[in-house]
């Protein structure tokens, strides 16, 4: 992870282009970096998803304890990158693991954390000494794969209520999640998670994943009493799928049936009236036979989990999440935000058309007709929605 200061200031590093890497939140496939709800007093903690199918999601909780002096000052001149070296520079790297009882546990990625096996991670990992926390960085995949976190479907984007504190992940797909009473497979070919470098090739389903060659993907949420706690209660929030799937969870209809969710964002506007938006990147022909990738709407506070339900949203809540736009054909929609006043929302549309125009070419020019096609290349765009009448934009 990289953070840079958009607005050009970085007088402690000498240079207004200069990005600072963010070593601490870990070494693997990130998606992006979420804040969690800050509190005066207590650590900053950033969550992360590794991108891949079988790896897992992430914490990392600041040595330093937030200081409201550190927000945002308008119209002042200071060193933005130095604040952020503040509260990313020293702390602890958690890896989640999900029980099948709906608790949680962050394990923590220390030297001298104990692995699943009762090995020092310092050892495990063949680190030289227990003050090798960079070789536990260095190897954060492997690190976690020793101490047992839950191997999950492609944890991507992440989003935070900053009012509750809820922590929501989309889970993409996976092709390689088995069936229930299937063993694992790794990635040496072995049959030992303690090997070094034996990632999961293939795993079994379990609560947090439990369909098997997850096409439809979910999006799971989880509290924490507070943000430097090492335990959490989750949930799935939403399952997706085809409406005529037999493992369709939340009871998905044409007019909502959705897979592959991947960007996610939650618009607070307070009141509990705060909006989950959700963006697909689909490639399930049940899902893409019907409609294009898209951007849903649902509001957290108007649904709840009962007794029973797979997932807070079920058969019950259809009215409540809502398809809200679609993109062209064979685009992924990817990236989200709204203006303060909630009167314009912008969205990303990542064209497979986009490159590229000529193979050959090291410069792209998207005015130029594709050659032996005739005709100019489709090119990725945002795209601004606003209401005709210029109001706030809800569902």
């Amino acid at each position: 992870m990289v953070e840079i200061d958009p607005y050009g200031n970085t007088a402690s590093v000498g240079t207004e282009t200069a990005a600072l890497k963010r070593t601490h939140i870990g070494r693997f496939r990130h998606e992006g970096c979420w804040p969690g709800k800050v509190i005066e007093g207590e650590p900053v903690v950033f969550y992360s998803g590794h991108d891949s199918r079988n790896e897992y999601i992430y914490k990392f909780v600041s040595k330093a304890k937030w200081d409201p002096q550190d927000a945002n000052r308008p119209g002042q001149d200071y060193d933005r990158l130095a604040i952020g070296s503040k509260y990313l520079d020293e702390g602890t790297l958690y890896v989640a693991r999900f029980n099948a009882d709906g608790s949680g546990d962050w394990l923590p990625l220390t030297p001298d954390a104990t692995t699943q096996n009762g090995r020092p991670l310092w050892q495990a990992l063949n680190l030289a000494n227990e003050r090798d926390l960079a070789g536990v960085i260095i190897n954060t995949c492997d690190a976690a794969d020793f101490m047992g976190a839950t191997p999950m479907d492609r944890p991507e984007w992440g989003t935070v209520d900053p009012s509750s504190g809820e922590v929501y992940m989309t889970l993409t797909n996976n092709s390689k999640r088995t069936a229930e009473g299937t063993a694992a497979t790794y990635t040496d070919g072995g049959s030992d998670i303690e090997a070094l470098g034996a990632g999961y090739a293939t795993a079994p389903v379990n609560a947090a994943n439990p369909r098997p060659d997850n096409e439809g993907g979910q999006v799971i949420r989880w509290r924490e009493p507070s943000p430097a706690g090492t335990n959490f209660e989750w949930e799935v929030f939403v399952f997706g799928a085809a409406e005529n799937d037999p493992d369709n969870f939340s009871g998905l209809t044409e007019l909502n049936q959705f897979a592959s969710p991947d960007g996610l964002w939650y618009d607070d506007r307070g009141d509990g009236r705060g909006i989950l938006w959700i963006e697909t990147d689909n490639g399930y022909d049940n899902v893409t036979d019907y409609t294009n990738d898209q951007v849903l709407a649902v509001v957290p506070g108007n649904v709840s989990r009962g007794p029973g339900d797979k997932a807070v949203i079920d058969a019950a809540d259809q009215a409540q999440l809502k398809r809200f736009a679609v993109g062209p054909n064979g685009c992924e929609v990817t990236g989200i935000f709204a203006t303060p006043d909630k009167t314009s929302l912008f969205i990303n549309i990542q064209h497979p058309g986009n490159w590229p125009a000529d193979p050959d070419a090291n410069v792209q020019d998207a005015t130029v007709a594709i050659p032996k096609s005739g005709s100019v290349r489709a090119r990725a765009a945002t795209v601004v929605i606003r209401k005709r009448d210029g109001g706030e934009i809800a569902v």
